[in-house]
């Protein structure tokens, strides 16, 4: 069987870690004392895997585990914790914004994720910890976790609100609307990550009120400090949301005014033809009678005359201001 193991720690009771082998991670998971063990969903054997060495492993969490789609949230067993977080995707060829997902199962001295795509944020916490990061129990984990996964995604967010900053700069002075894509490009991404930060923020207040006895009053004081991050995040991603929706209802005003000062300045052209239109019907009906037909300065006498009707009604408009 294909093992499906990226990597695995083991803490000892000073919380410093030490790198398992593949062979060694299924005894280690059944031993005292905290582990990390890593692996990849896209494996086919990553369920059998989980079976066969994690057989303590209710089929319900398995099944979350390694499911396709998930949705962020926080499920309380008996004996621990099924927790489902998603992060900022930065893999190749990849939008930011659609943001992959960890899944984790974790007790008091185990610690089980699992990816289908890889997640900045995870690995992130990885390098820290072979660096010597110090991580004492399972609650300091999910708290190192969350803040990683937060601190990652925030840059990306800043960086949307900036943007839209330069962008109301330049919308407010042309209201040109070549910018009109760049904003809905915004609009769509800021949508995309509200989908996933909120029920993510419901998740970490669920941590708060976990009755599991492996959580300190601690880890429960710091799962408030990471509500606060993500809350803070969200309001950033509302907040430019709507200065977005604002630009955007600029670019409309601007291009409706736009069409308005065309459809005036032609009613006004017409108005002046209407009445030049009137006079060249008449005279141009093939009927006897019409003065003017053996006079040969009868044609520019109508051109002069019409001339001065037009500029009779250009004044005429003028006074009224309607230019």
């Amino acid at each position: 069987m294909t093992n499906p193991v990226i990597f695995a720690y083991s803490f000892n009771s000073e919380g410093k870690a030490a790198k398992l082998s593949n062979k060694e991670v299924a005894q280690e998971l059944e031993n005292n004392g905290l582990a990390w063990v890593h692996l990849d969903g896209n494996s086919k054997t990553v369920s059998k895997w989980l079976q066969s060495e994690v057989s303590y492993l209710d089929h319900l969490i398995i099944s979350a585990l390694t499911a396709e789609e998930t949705r962020p949230r926080v499920m309380e067993f008996e004996t621990g914790l099924l927790i489902i977080l998603r992060g900022i995707n930065l893999n190749k060829n990849s939008e930011p914004e659609d943001m992959v997902s960890v899944r984790v199962w974790v007790d008091a001295e185990r610690i089980i994720t699992i990816q289908r795509r890889e997640m900045k944020s995870l690995f992130d916490l990885r390098d820290q910890v072979e660096e010597g990061k110090i991580i004492k129990n399972s609650a300091e984990f999910i708290y190192n976790l969350l803040y990683q996964t937060l601190f990652v995604t925030s840059p990306f967010l800043y960086a949307l609100g900036n943007k839209v900053d330069d962008l109301e700069e330049k919308i407010m002075t042309t209201h040109d609307v070549i910018f009109r894509e760049e904003v809905l490009q915004i609009r769509t991404k800021l949508t995309t990550f509200k989908r996933y930060l909120a029920p993510q923020r419901e998740a970490i207040a669920k941590l708060r009120i976990c009755e599991q006895s492996w959580i300190s009053g601690w880890a429960k004081r710091h799962f408030q400090e990471n509500l606060d991050q993500i809350t803070m995040l969200i309001e950033e991603v509302e907040e430019t949301r709507d200065r977005a929706q604002i630009l955007h209802d600029e670019i409309f005003h601007g291009l409706s005014e736009k069409m308005n000062k065309s459809m005036y300045v032609l009613s006004l052209v017409t108005s002046v033809f209407i009445p030049l239109t009137f006079f060249t019907s008449i005279f141009s009906v093939n009927i006897g009678g019409l003065p003017g037909l053996e006079n040969s300065f009868a044609f520019w006498s109508m051109t002069i005359a019409m001339f001065l009707m037009a500029g009779a009604q250009v004044l005429l408009f003028k006074k009224k201001k309607l230019f």
